[in-house]
């Protein structure tokens, strides 16, 4: 519900803190103990979840469904993903979570949730809370006051069950260090490439280990399988779509206001002074920020200030961080921008980077776009459903026809019989990487001539053109291809294999005499192999390493104690032996700017295993019955 109103008014980003929470219960407002058993789709602990609320939310991810299928959801989905036992599940968890607060003492108060809705920027006019608006904006919105609050009050509950759980997970000094030098703690590292075509020249090509190769991947040489179809195609360009009126644009409108909300930006610029770890230092910048921030008060220019005095990023551009929306900024930061006139320069502002000092250059107000703004845009779009619908209404007729004619051909002779022009295409046989010309902007159709067997009839199938039905007359399967015919690709394959092996066995060879003791570079130049040596990596930033990312994330567990990795490393048929060379620990004064972060990293990493485990716990512990009649 929060996620809702901030899309229609500041932001479209829940806080931080219930992402998680939402994401699983993106559901609200379901009542407690109201009606009856008879009427209860499912009863958890005694609460009762109606019928009416199991409606209202199949309803609305079905409705979520067909909006991300294009406005038709293909045939047979809502079976096979059993949507019904998902809406339900979503409805129990919802109890289980209302349940398992109180247990834990956790509610939200009238005083809560009327503070929390006045603070909403969406319902303030001239920086005040206006009861009048706030009940126009859920109306514009088609939002009952009694449902949304209910909506609110849920949030502000997931987010207490959520700090409320953060308590057993708050990582220890030594987890938040030991993840910190795992991080940015940099490697160096030894290493040589062999690829495999630098043995190409190499390999003994004979008939008789030609043929026998061939022998033993015969499957690799067949031809490609084939086949011919026959399918109708009701076009969505044949369709005549008539303009849709005035009061279908204008429901259009008002039921998807949440699309056309832009979010209140605010463009400043800023000085910041870092901080560290010496309280020393600290003072030293904060009176020297305190210093600055007198000079500008008194008339100096804010943007040369900035480029004279500011250690982020932002100084050659005179401090200037563009248009930002609150939640991009850091808590303090944001407060302080978004409290501000435009051309006002704030106090000192104290964050976990440093004190800044933020001059506003700009507010761009949230706003909603009017109608007359994106008439044009929910034109189009009714145009596209509406075309589709007669297209559909003749797929469905025809489906229907085929089925009750008992085949294709059957319905196909009668459709003749009575003069109807059908829009039947027969293809030759073909490959699925070679399909007909008709057919290359069309993949639905091909993959489906592949995926069904001889003699089956396709779903209705929407493509990009039209919905279509696809019948499989016909299928070939792989032939066998003689040696003859595919002699070059069969030696190609076998100096490629041939290759891969004598590079991977030089590579394993070279591993296991540095494992013994051997010296890296000799051995190196005994193989003709130019030993090569990365800058120092760290987890957190490895751009600059001269190997693949992927073979330095697995050498970072190399150590002055464990060398050498058990197995050679491949990537795109070049081998890698890789060697530890160094190790430098991070500075301390980097642990301190960055605890706070790595501290929410962690706590955020065992976020959705730890709700997941209570959420588990309650479940088992639970007396939960579905009433299966009323499914």
């Amino acid at each position: 519900m929060l996620d809702l109103l901030r899309r229609k008014a500041r932001s479209p980003y829940l806080q931080a803190t219930l992402v998680i929470i939402i994401i699983v219960f993106i559901f609200w407002g379901v009542g407690r103990n109201s009606g009856n058993v008879q009427n209860s789709v499912a009863t958890v602990n005694d609460e009762n979840i109606p019928f009416r609320d199991y409606q209202k939310e199949y309803d609305k991810t079905v409705s979520t469904l067909r909006d991300q299928f294009g406005g038709s959801i293909p045939s047979g989905l809502l079976d096979s993903i059993n949507i019904k036992q998902q809406v339900i599940n979503k409805l129990v968890q919802s109890a289980l979570l209302r349940q398992g607060a109180l247990k834990a003492g956790l509610y939200v108060s009238d005083h809560e949730l009327r503070s929390t809705i006045e603070d909403m920027a969406a319902f303030k006019q001239n920086g005040f809370f206006d009861k009048k608006w706030y009940k126009e904006v859920l109306a514009n919105s088609r939002l009952s006051v009694t449902k949304f609050e209910a909506g609110v009050r849920n949030d502000l509950l997931s987010a207490k069950i959520l700090d409320h759980l953060s308590r057993f997970i708050l990582p220890s000094e030594d987890a938040i260090r030991n993840h910190f030098n795992s991080t940015y703690q940099t490697t160096q590292f030894n290493y040589v490439e062999i690829p495999a075509d630098s043995f190409s020249d190499k390999v003994e090509l004979t008939e008789e280990k030609l043929k026998a190769f061939y022998e033993e991947n015969k499957l690799n040489y067949q031809s490609d399988p084939k086949t011919k179809l026959q399918y109708l195609l009701f076009s969505f360009d044949a369709a005549e779509v008539p303009m849709p009126t005035d009061s279908e644009i204008e429901q259009r409108y008002q039921n998807t206001l949440n699309r056309y909300a832009t979010e209140e930006r605010r463009r400043a610029r800023h000085i910041l002074l870092r901080t560290g770890d010496s309280a020393e230092k600290n003072a030293q910048q904060k009176k020297r920020a305190e210093e600055i921030l007198a000079q500008i008060r008194n008339g100096a220019d804010f943007a040369e200030k900035a480029k004279e005095f500011s250690d982020d990023g932002s100084a050659p551009k005179g401090g200037d961080l563009g248009f930002f929306q609150r939640e991009q900024m850091v808590k303090p930061f944001a407060d302080a921008a978004f409290s501000l006139a435009e051309g006002e320069v704030s106090g000192i502002v104290e964050t976990q980077f440093g004190y800044h000092i933020i001059k506003l250059e700009k507010i761009e107000p949230a706003r909603l776009k009017p109608l007359s703004e994106v008439r044009e845009q929910i034109v189009a779009q009714l145009q596209e459903e509406a075309k589709k619908v007669e297209p559909f209404n003749q797929a469905n007729s025809a489906y229907e026809g085929i089925i009750l004619s008992g085949s294709l051909a059957k319905y196909v002779e009668k459709a003749q019989q009575q003069d109807q022009n059908l829009p039947l295409t027969t293809t030759e046989l073909f490959t699925q990487l070679e399909p007909p010309q008709e057919l290359l902007t069309l993949p639905e159709i091909v993959n489906a001539g592949f995926s069904l067997k001889q003699g089956e009839l396709s779903s209705i199938l929407e493509t990009s053109k039209g919905y279509a039905i696809v019948f499989v007359e016909e299928k070939q399967p792989p032939a066998q291809l003689e040696l003859a015919d595919v002699k070059e690709r069969v030696k190609k394959d076998f100096i490629d294999q041939t290759s891969q092996t004598l590079a991977k066995k030089t590579a394993e060879s070279l591993l296991e005499s540095l494992k013994k003791g051997a010296d890296f570079s000799e051995e190196a130049k005994k193989l003709s192999l130019e030993l090569k040596e990365t800058p120092f990596v760290s987890r957190n930033d490895f751009s600059a390493a001269t190997l693949p990312s992927q073979i330095v994330q697995d050498s970072l567990t190399l150590s002055a104690a464990t060398k050498y990795p058990e197995e050679i490393a491949s990537l795109n048929n070049t081998f890698y032996v890789v060697g530890f060379k160094a190790r430098q620990d991070p500075d301390n004064s980097l642990f301190e700017e960055k605890k706070d972060e790595i501290t929410a990293q962690l706590i955020k990493a065992r976020h959705n295993d730890l709700l997941t485990a209570w959420l588990e716990d309650l479940r088992r512990s639970a007396d939960i019955t579905t009433n299966e009649q009323l499914l």
